[in-house]
């Protein structure tokens, strides 16, 4: 099959980890036959790199590098509100995008498109399904759900998409909800989770990594990655350290990730008289990734459901974590549940519970069996449930059974 991503995140250069599972499911479907063009706004970022066969199709649709704020984790302040100048750029981000999808449609003669986020990806998914004829099939990731729900104006143009799509997908049970509650079709609405490399984070020079940061082998490390923003609740990991440290003042906290609240976790820590334990590293480049997981002793996942209602889907740290082999203490919000079972394969708690959060990363600190046992559970719990080739051949099911749908229509 021939297949149109349109999306407004995609990676810009090897060590950009954002929009990182858009590219694996876009490589696995052409590892399996299938020819992925994707359609996405340029970035001031962008950079060379191998495609891994998938060819990628950037486009500009503001004049100056500092007005591209249509995707990248750039539209939003702190995921929380939408940036000023945001909503302004939005219809020529559609129109333009669009644009390009026709002009290449007119080339390749897609079979399908796929939509990545309801808005603005659904959107012009729907214009170009439209103009074409082609089966569209959009995809809900986090965000985008909860900013059309609470938008009149964005929640009728993503009923107009989701009403176009021929499926739905959505990567957790919550998302899946909110699809239903915008207007998709529940019989034509279905929940795929994320994948992940499984055999690219099996491995990590963990110890290397300590090496480079000059942490001692032996030192407790908790761990936890993402962007800085208010869903990923990184704020409360910093505040159960105060708890932790007081009964193993031997550990650290390594946070990974940019974003918005850079500065004000920063403040969080020198107040909180943490800085010595507590590091910030800034961005962590994707290949890194491995090694960051396999230096940790704990992996936190402290997602929450922020202020504005906004919460993860399925985290990808989460999943890459758990692939790595690393015991993970996460919260009991959106898709997190479909991945751990608690005691099982990590640890659950409740989210914003800095006592609960810290009691749950000093029982694995304690007992060497219990982090292994867990570990090893959740890398099998990845291999057999989240490998990227059966995620894959699930949505190119979907795809297979809506363009046959289309050809028994037409």
């Amino acid at each position: 099959m021939r297949i149109c991503f349109l999306t407004s995140t995609y990676p810009r250069h090897t060590a950009d980890g954002i929009g990182s599972f858009i590219r694996s499911l876009a490589m696995h479907l052409v590892a399996a036959g299938h020819e992925v063009d994707v359609v996405v706004g340029h970035d001031p970022e962008v950079a060379p790199m191998d495609q891994g066969g998938v060819n990628v199709h950037r486009f500009r649709y503001p004049p100056y590098n500092d007005r591209y704020l249509a995707g990248h984790g750039r539209s939003m302040e702190a995921d929380v509100r939408l940036r000023p100048w945001a909503p302004l750029l939005m219809p020529g981000f559609i129109l333009t995008g669009m644009g390009r999808g026709l002009a290449l449609h007119r080339r390749k003669r897609f079979d399908l498109v796929h939509a990545h986020w309801v808005v603005p990806g659904g959107v012009m998914g729907a214009l170009l399904s439209h103009a074409t004829g082609c089966p569209l099939l959009v995809s809900l990731h986090g965000s985008d759900a909860r900013f059309a729900m609470a938008n009149r104006l964005y929640r009728s143009t993503a009923r107009m998409a989701l009403r176009r799509s021929r499926y739905v997908t959505a990567c957790s049970a919550d998302l899946h909800h909110s699809a239903v509650t915008l207007g998709a079709d529940p019989a034509r609405t279905f929940t795929v989770p994320y994948g992940v490399d499984v055999d690219r984070f099996r491995d990590g020079d963990g110890a290397g990594l300590r090496a480079r940061l000059g942490l001692p082998a032996d030192a407790p490390i908790i761990g936890a990655m993402g962007r800085l923003v208010a869903k990923k609740g990184l704020a409360h990991l910093i505040g159960a350290m105060r708890h932790i440290l007081r009964q193993r003042g031997d550990a650290y906290c390594l946070i990974g990730g940019e974003g918005d609240l850079m500065e004000t976790l920063r403040q969080e820590i020198e107040r909180l008289g943490l800085s010595e334990r507590v590091w910030l590293l800034g961005r962590v480049d994707w290949n890194d990734a491995p090694a960051f997981y396999a230096a940790c002793d704990v992996v936190a996942v402290p997602s929450i459901v922020d202020e504005g209602g906004n919460q993860d889907g399925l985290p990808n740290v989460l999943l890459e974590a758990m692939a790595c082999g690393r015991a993970v203490v996460a919260s009991r919000v959106a898709g997190i549940p479909s991945a751990v079972v608690d005691g099982h394969n990590g640890l659950l708690v409740p989210q914003q519970d800095e006592q609960a959060l810290g009691e749950a990363i000093l029982a694995l600190l304690g007992d060497p069996a219990l982090r292994t046992s867990l570990g090893n559970n959740a890398q099998h719990s990845m291999r057999e449930g989240f490998a990227w080739p059966a995620i894959a051949g699930r949505m190119a099911d979907l795809y297979a059974q809506a363009v046959g749908e289309g050809a028994r229509g037409a």
